[in-house]
């Protein structure tokens, strides 16, 4: 991993907010729409260097905040 706590935080609630993880695949995250755009922001020099681990990690945070009750309770109050 390349990427930080805090910079792995920072990409799941981008992602999240600007519904890059959409349309869900089975209920899970859209893997695919994510890595593209990180590999976007790389490219453009918008988010650090990271490795596949770091993307893996992304995935999975977004999925699991996706299917939390705080996200739920965060989405009713916006």
């Amino acid at each position: 991993m390349q990427l930080n706590t805090e910079q792995h935080g920072a990409m799941v609630f981008h992602i999240i907010e600007k519904d890059v993880h959409k349309p869900l695949v089975e209920g899970k995250a859209n893997r695919a729409n994510i890595e593209e755009q990180i590999t976007i922001g790389l490219y453009s020099k918008e988010i650090p260097p990271c490795d596949q681990e770091d993307v893996d990690w992304i995935c999975e945070l977004v999925d699991v905040m996706m299917h939390s009750d705080w996200s739920k309770n965060l989405k009713d109050k916006l």
